[in-house]
């Protein structure tokens, strides 16, 4: 009976096995290091883009003579300013129209009464609902215990806001305002092509994402002064107010901004006139058509469009992963991201082939001999 010699690893099993072991270390020390940071890291992601989107009219003021870092300020605060602007406008749309809501309440409620009552027999409005909805003072006293717990709530999430907002600005100053000194940094690890490389990517990324927001931007104002000049012709008030609204968020929530920007002016138009707030919707329904297919392609055809395929699943990957923030953002985002691939990819000529076509060719008859 012969001795069996014990099975012996290669020489390389024991490091290639300290290697995995190792990669998987870091990478679960990786991840869990990003999980008890995701605050910091979705607050810099922000920035990021932020600072992408100021960039080409930071880099214009410096062209012209002025400070790197006083070109970033004079952006920032006129970006402050007119988003506190924008803010201000429309708070005080807000509280009138939920006064006139409530004001107009039983109206809506006995007016559907009568109509529901002719084929079912159901109370919709009593006099206690009617006295409470005319006494809001007495419905919030009657409430005011959960109001009141729920200040503290309030207080705190606005604390928390104004603490990510600072951050960010913070942040967004200082990548746009130490920029190169960044990017000098990032380019000393690199050799001389991938340098020049970068480089171009950057600058290409920088001017499409930059140019896409500010395409945004002058379809806002368009939008915004069609709005405001149709509610002035209806008489309706707070048309500038309204038409910043429209514009805002039919430009800078995607896909369905426009149509949920469409609410509030409808509601307002309602409470003086029906006829009106019919006005209302046909207006603005026909001029997104016009926007999306005269308008729109014009402006952007300089800087980027994105597909509404491509759109609509940034909409959804942004809004699941940072919420309200994401969706914003998603639209950038996804500019940017394409302005890379379409830097970095590299295209051939395509085949010729029936598949590739948008229509193909008519068939051929056959004569009869």
């Amino acid at each position: 009976m012969t001795d069996r010699t014990p099975f012996q690893p290669p020489p390389w099993f024991r490091r290639a096995l300290l290697t995995v072991v190792a990669v998987v270390l870091a990478t679960v020390a990786i991840v869990w290091l990003l999980l008890q940071i995701r605050g910091l890291v979705f607050m810099l992601f922000v920035a990021l883009f932020l600072s992408i989107a100021l960039e080409p009219v930071v880099s214009v003021l410096v062209r012209r003579g002025l400070k790197r870092s006083l070109a970033t300020a004079v952006v920032m605060f006129t970006a402050l300013v007119l988003s506190l602007a924008f803010i201000a406008s429309v708070i005080p749309l807000f509280i009138s129209q939920a006064t006139a809501f409530s004001e107009a309440l039983p109206g809506y409620l006995e007016t559907a009464q009568e109509f529901v009552g002719r084929y079912i027999d159901i109370a919709l409005i009593n006099d206690r609902l009617r006295q409470q909805i005319n006494d809001l003072g007495g419905l919030l006293s009657e409430y005011g215990g959960s109001v009141a717990g729920g200040i503290f709530g309030l207080g705190s999430a606005i604390f928390n806001v104004l603490y990510q907002g600072i951050t960010i600005a913070l942040f967004t100053f200082y990548m746009v305002a130490e920029g190169p000194k960044l990017r000098r940094t990032v380019l000393s690890f690199l050799n001389e092509d991938r340098q020049r490389e970068v480089l171009r990517i950057w600058e290409i990324a920088v001017a499409k994402t930059g140019g896409y927001v500010y395409s945004r931007l002058i379809l806002a104002v368009v939008s915004a002064a069609f709005t405001a000049a149709v509610l002035s012709l209806l008489g309706l008030p707070y048309a500038v107010a309204l038409g910043v609204w429209v514009g805002a968020l039919s430009q800078f929530v995607p896909v369905v901004g426009g149509y949920i920007a469409l609410v509030v002016p409808v509601l307002v138009a309602l409470f003086q006139n029906p006829l009106d707030a019919v006005w209302v919707v046909v207006a603005l329904l026909g001029y997104q058509q016009v926007e999306n297919f005269l308008i729109a392609p014009r402006i952007t055809a300089r800087t980027m469009s994105i597909h509404p395929a491509v759109a609509i699943g940034a909409v959804i990957v942004g809004g699941s992963v940072m919420g309200a923030t994401g969706i914003v953002l998603s639209l950038p985002v996804a500019a940017t991201i394409q302005a890379f691939v379409a830097t970095a990819a590299t295209r051939h000529t395509l085949v010729d082939s029936e598949a590739l076509a948008d229509r193909r060719p008519p068939r051929r008859r056959e004569r009869k001999v």
